[in-house]
């Protein structure tokens, strides 16, 4: 792991765009995208998102493509596109709704900026996981959504100080290297360039059987270890039962 190695050197902001933020107040700005690989959401999470973000003080630029409801809130400004990474570093921009797929989820960390996770499909949810338990996000259930939980989970975001104290504590992290990731991972290219072997580099369990790398060989010894107690507390009860029983006889014989 070398982090984000799609972090760019932050650009201006198209003209519409900085006037949007510029114009943002004290309230600021919220990005919401759901990545390149959503082509369009279904229209009833459209809506259900639209009367949410309608709500908030809050501009809302937010990336949306098929289905726009005809009557948005004034606050909102759906694109077809937005620059994420450069929307992401304005001081203005307070929170990021977003599907968390692992680039946006490190361009929020490394910019700082909390997050409203909605994840959708694959490694998403163990990142809306990971982001809530660090500490600088909430997330929500994509099939249970109603307005009413993405407004309150929106605004317990914006309103406690943790999750933005955490999300900053974690970009000074990220940030506070000798090199950038993307050098990082030059610099161990050319290190397996310059070298014959890296058999030291790689894992012992590559090398393992199959038996010993699935841990079979120590699960058939737990359970002898086990079997071989309760065969032995077995014939203890069963020894103790017969001695019982032969003193008994015993006694009654005389």
């Amino acid at each position: 792991m070398i982090g984000p190695v799609n972090i760019q050197p932050v650009k201006p902001l198209p003209p519409d765009l900085q006037q949007l933020m510029d114009s943002s107040g004290d309230d600021g700005a919220i990005i919401v995208s759901f990545g390149s690989n959503v082509a369009s959401m279904s229209k009833e999470k459209v809506d259900i998102m639209a009367e949410a973000f309608g709500r908030l003080k809050q501009k809302v630029i937010w990336r949306l493509k098929g289905y726009i409801p005809p009557s948005l809130s004034s606050n909102i400004k759906p694109v077809s596109w937005l620059p994420q990474s450069d929307l992401l570093s304005h001081k203005k921009l307070r929170l990021f709704v977003s599907h968390v797929g692992q680039n946006s989820l490190y361009e929020a960390a490394y910019r700082g900026v909390p997050l409203v996770a909605i994840p959708l499909f694959g490694d998403q949810p163990d990142n809306a996981k990971l982001l809530e338990f660090r500490g600088f996000g909430l997330s929500l259930d994509y099939q249970k959504l109603t307005a009413d939980d993405m407004q309150s989970t929106i605004e317990r975001v914006l309103k406690d100080a943790s999750f933005r104290e955490n999300a900053q504590r974690i970009s000074r992290l990220m940030q506070d290297r000798p090199r950038s990731p993307v050098q990082e991972a030059g610099d161990w290219i050319e290190y397996a360039l310059r070298h014959e072997s890296l058999a030291h580099l790689r894992p012992y369990s590559g090398q393992l059987a199959w038996y010993q790398y699935f841990l079979v060989d120590v699960a058939v010894f737990l359970v002898l270890v086990v079997l071989v107690v309760i065969m032995v507390i077995k014939y203890a009860i069963r020894l103790m039962c017969w001695v019982c029983c032969r003193r008994d006889k015993k006694q009654k014989t005389q």
